[in-house]
């Protein structure tokens, strides 16, 4: 299953369908455990990278992004 982030921004619903054309299990997602526990994690893109960055702070989610690649596991950051 691959968790795309869900932060309060970016295009989920495209990341997704995407992911869904490609016969993939994809969920969006703002859980830790969800994020932790997946076979890969999408960061979808938004213009303004500062807002996405607070966001992901307010989500409590930077932590759990940054121990998930420490683990060399497969993320996708899209721009």
């Amino acid at each position: 299953m691959i968790a795309i982030v869900d932060y309060g921004m970016g295009n989920l619903r495209s990341v997704n369908k995407a992911f869904e054309s490609m016969g993939y299990t994809s969920v969006v997602t703002g859980e830790t455990d969800t994020i932790k526990n997946a076979d890969g994690v999408v960061l979808p893109g938004v213009g303004a990278f500062g807002d996405c960055v607070k966001n992901l702070h307010e989500k409590n989610l930077v932590g759990t992004i940054r121990e998930y690649i420490s683990e060399d596991r497969p993320f996708l950051g899209v721009r």
